[in-house]
């Protein structure tokens, strides 16, 4: 079949492809085969399906059963407009496997799919023929099916159809062998987008050419999230649209517009296929078309913008319910708005790892506590204490308070979850309503990051374990450990944080890369050389590699031993800029500032 090039984009009025070009599913299926088949009444169905099970075409996710087919199985004369003569309704098409293919196999040893009969368009008596007299038809079963079959009269004046017809008799039919619905997002997108590798037909001089088919994506219940390089927002509704057909529970896919760049780890997004976009306007602003200002409140316009970019549709408090969505991870239920709230689904991995290695940890101190015990006393089993700096809306946090966790009895967790964001506060807890986390298991806070980390210390609380997921930043809040106050030195805390750094070509980059994120965790600490140079096996240093963010990037977690060392550090002060500087500036931000509190004396003594 022969493929249709998008029209050059340069020929569009906004640089954007509208959601109306999408081609029909025929466009991406490449050839077809005939199949015998045989033309039976509608009520008959299952009756003759189960005498013929072994007979009957059987391929995952398609069809065996078709409505007949004009001129094929009857002619349009046979019809009339009361539909007393011939109803095409009371008769179905029942698709047989290919004994032919199997036939001519075994006498010469050629792969079946390369018969005559499988071919673009396959039309001509050469073809059809042979499927009517395909040895299925010799099947007794068939046979008896076919000559047995009640003859019906047909009162027709057409000189072209017979006077009966068989109630049963042979036809064919043609399907796809690449049918639209059993072609993956990437299979749609590499037929449809002017990719570098394109074949011949396929290709597109006129277009720029894609590098990669952006045919990854994430899902978090109902929402489909993609990050689409620029090269590939020309065409986002093309793409938002094949990722909502081949996925039926997606209800609207979203496009990341921008960097993470407030302190809520929030980024903003753009709707490119599903509810919440009106399609009909959007043709129209495709086309370049004046729309009055009241209909496009919710739409971003600058046709002086990059291509892909002149058009947004935003995510505004219209869309607040369907940006609302309801997920499982590993037995636990989190309701979330995917617009408001830091989640990535990518992560239930490291979720779930870090979950069990706090409760095995837990586990194991406390398998070696009763052990040490002497054999007439009993000890009181220890409770492991994690503190979750940038808890979110519980990824760990839930799963390791949850009374329907399966180490709830067993190994005794409590959890301090903070985060700063009120809306990520709000569903934190939520979910812990909906999973069973108790009061006396999970204590929820709403403070910065750092002021969680110094409320930890000066409460005295026992911390086993700190983790710190923000990948964009959490090395630096390391700096809120500096001067801690340990109250045991023999009980360290395990510290877990989160970070972004280049992915490894070589052992060397391995090595180089590690050596990098470990010294900018001895800047923040303030104690050059202490996870670097660390020679103790007690530290318990580690740098894992997460997951792959992208060609150059990956993201990694370091864990170690929180050092003795950063006790001499000078702590840091929490006081903001504007306080210090007793400025009533609005245009500043109140974003908390990490400064020494010697610096923080001098300046209030002046």
């Amino acid at each position: 079949m022969s493929k249709q090039s998008l029209a050059p984009i340069d020929s569009l009025p906004m640089s954007i492809y509208p959601p109306s070009v999408y081609p029909q599913p025929s466009f991406f299926e490449s050839s077809s085969t005939i199949y015998p088949a045989i033309v039976i009444p509608a009520k008959r169905t299952g009756e003759i399906q189960k005498l013929l099970k072994d007979l009957v075409f059987q391929e995952p996710k398609r069809k065996s059963v078709y409505p007949v087919e004009e001129n094929i199985d009857y002619l349009a004369g046979d019809i009339m407009n009361n539909g007393e003569k011939y109803d095409p309704r009371k008769e179905r098409k029942l698709v047989l496997i290919r004994l032919s293919d199997k036939n001519t196999s075994e006498s010469n040893g050629k792969n079946p799919t390369n018969t005559v009969e499988q071919c673009s368009e396959p039309q001509d008596a050469a073809v059809v023929n042979p499927m009517k007299s395909d040895p299925v038809f010799q099947d007794s079963r068939l046979q008896s099916l076919l000559t047995s079959a009640e003859v019906v009269a047909l009162e027709s004046n057409s000189t072209t159809c017979p006077q009966s017809r068989h109630e049963i008799r042979k036809s064919w039919v043609r399907l796809s062998t690449s049918p639209y619905s059993l072609l993956t997002v990437d299979q749609v997108l590499r037929r449809l987008l002017p990719t570098a590798n394109h074949d011949v037909c396929h290709r597109d001089s006129e277009n720029i050419l894609i590098d990669e088919v952006p045919s990854s994506f994430e899902i978090a219940g109902h929402i489909a999230h993609v990050n689409l390089r620029s090269e590939s927002l020309p065409y986002k509704y093309l793409i938002g649209k094949a990722i909502l057909d081949k996925n039926p529970r997606i209800r609207v896919v979203v496009n990341k517009v921008g960097n993470i760049e407030n302190e809520f780890r929030t980024f903003p997004m753009e709707i490119i296929a599903g509810e919440g976009l009106d399609l009909g306007l959007l043709e129209r602003l495709c086309a370049g078309k004046a729309v009055e200002e009241e209909f496009v409140n919710h739409f971003a316009i600058d046709a002086s913008a990059d291509p892909g970019m002149k058009i947004q549709m935003k995510i505004g408090r219209q869309h607040q319910s369907l940006m609302e969505v309801q997920l499982k991870e590993h037995g636990c239920r989190f309701k979330l708005d995917f617009a408001n709230v830091y989640w990535n689904s990518r992560l239930q991995g490291e979720h779930w790892r870090i979950v069990q290695h706090i409760v095995r940890n837990s586990e194991y101190r406390n398998k070696r506590t009763s052990e040490s015990t002497d054999g007439g006393s009993t000890k009181k089993q220890e409770v492991c204490v994690v503190a979750d700096a940038m808890a979110g809306v519980g990824p760990f946090a839930i799963p390791l308070t949850s009374a329907n966790a399966p180490h709830y009895h067993t190994t005794p967790i409590i959890c301090h979850a903070n985060d700063l964001n009120p809306v990520s506060y709000k569903y934190l807890q939520n979910n812990a309503k909906i999973n069973k986390c108790f009061a006396d298991r999970l204590l929820l806070y709403n403070l910065d990051a750092r002021e969680f980390i110094h409320k930890m210390n000066k409460d005295q609380v026992e911390v086993d374990h700190f983790i710190m997921n923000l990948p964009q930043m959490a090395p630096e809040f390391l700096d809120a450990f500096r001067g801690w106050t340990f109250n045991d030195t023999s009980t360290r805390p395990m510290v877990h944080v989160h970070c972004f750094d280049e992915k490894a070509r070589s052992p060397e980059d391995t090595v180089r890369i590690e050596t990098n994120v470990l010294q900018r965790c001895e800047r923040a600490l303030g104690c050059p050389g202490c996870l670097v140079h660390s020679e103790s096996k007690n530290d318990e240093i580690e740098v894992k590699v997460i997951r792959d963010v992208g060609p150059k990037k990956n993201m990694l977690c370091v864990s170690f031993r929180l050092p003795l060392k950063v006790q001499g550090v000078e702590k840091i002060s929490l006081r903001t800029i504007d306080d210090l500087r007793n400025t009533s500036n609005s245009t500043n931000k109140r974003q908390r500032d990490s400064v020494p509190e010697s610096f923080v004396a001098s300046k209030l003594s002046k």
